[in-house]
């Protein structure tokens, strides 16, 4: 990756952080409750596969405390302007779907897993679900307990996608789908995105709700690329609209450029370079074992920074 690129990474960063530190003391301040409750999947936890492995391999478990630095973490710091004292309780579990989100993993002691993702032991969360078994029992206790939540995050079905690719399409060795099997498991992710948010805003209606759009971590690999995950931004940025005091966070645009500027996705490769670790050694290799779809520190903090944007301008 080039050193222009570098410095056009770090430039994004930086207004998108800028961004949110100018606008979060003089917008939106009544919205930032005694309790942030950030909800989703790995990008919630704050997950780095590198250390996980490190971690789980030289130790035998991991510790959750260890997983500090991810957008979770970079926006309670924002939010912290306006509310020094703000409690903030992460959700998120690794490889959770929008059908594990709702019902549970099926086995007791994990959260995630279903018919074809992996399980990840309650131990390791943030904070280990006590209701129910599923985030969304435990998302909903906590609201039961706590009337001045606000903000609340989502981010959620990015995995299912992926175990759809895997398991439906065979994909990255085929691709058998048909635009019509695409377009059918993309109705059944924001239908469910829409059951959670509306069951959400029931138990918090004075809440602001932060549903969070996915990036394209395979820009050339994946069939239909930024276009396709831009599709299933389109349903979910929909399904939000139709939700009081919930707003779509889009992470698309600044995480694969290409699809604004209407050039090849190979422009997003230098992007994503630099916000996720999708490449080992300097160079975009999504078969290497090492490569990793979650973002790296800077992307973490440029994720923060999106969804800063619109929480404070929503």
């Amino acid at each position: 990756m080039s050193v222009r690129f570098n410095v056009l990474a770090c430039c994004i960063a930086c207004v998108a952080v800028l961004g949110a530190l100018v606008l979060a003391p003089a917008a939106g301040a009544a919205r930032v409750g005694s309790t942030y409750l950030a909800l989703g999947d790995s990008l919630a936890y704050g997950y780095h596969q590198a250390q996980f492995e490190e971690e789980l391999k030289n130790t035998g478990t991991v510790n959750p405390a260890n997983f500090n630095a991810g957008y979770v973490d970079d926006f309670s710091s924002f939010l912290r302007i306006a509310n020094p004292h703000l409690q903030t309780i992460n959700d998120g579990c690794p490889g959770e779907t929008t059908e594990t989100f709702i019902n549970g993993s099926g086995t007791t002691g994990f959260c995630a897993g279903g018919p074809t993702g992996t399980l990840f032991p309650d131990s390791f969360l943030h904070h280990p679900y006590t209701a129910g078994g599923s985030q969304l029992a435990d998302a909903l206790s906590i609201l039961a307990a706590n009337n001045n939540v606000s903000p609340i995050t989502l981010d959620i079905g990015s995995n299912d996608v992926l175990q759809f690719l895997e398991h439906t399409c065979g994909f990255p060795s085929t691709d058998t789908c048909t635009e019509a099997q695409v377009g059918a498991e993309f109705e059944k992710i924001a239908t469910n995105v829409g059951s959670i948010l509306g069951q959400l805003h029931a138990a918090a209606p004075k809440a602001q709700i932060v549903l969070i759009g996915a990036y394209n971590p395979f820009p050339t690999v994946v069939p239909g690329g930024d276009k396709t995950q831009a599709a299933l931004n389109s349903l979910l940025e929909g399904v939000a609209a139709k939700v009081p005091n919930a707003s779509f966070a889009n992470t698309l645009p600044v995480f694969n450029p290409s699809l604004i500027t209407g050039g090849p996705e190979t422009q997003d490769i230098p992007f994503i370079c630099a916000y996720t670790g999708m490449c080992p050694g300097g160079t975009f290799n999504p078969a290497s074992p090492e490569a990793d779809i979650h973002p790296t520190r800077l992307g973490y903090l440029v994720f923060a920074g999106v969804v800063s944007f619109d929480f404070w301008t929503h």
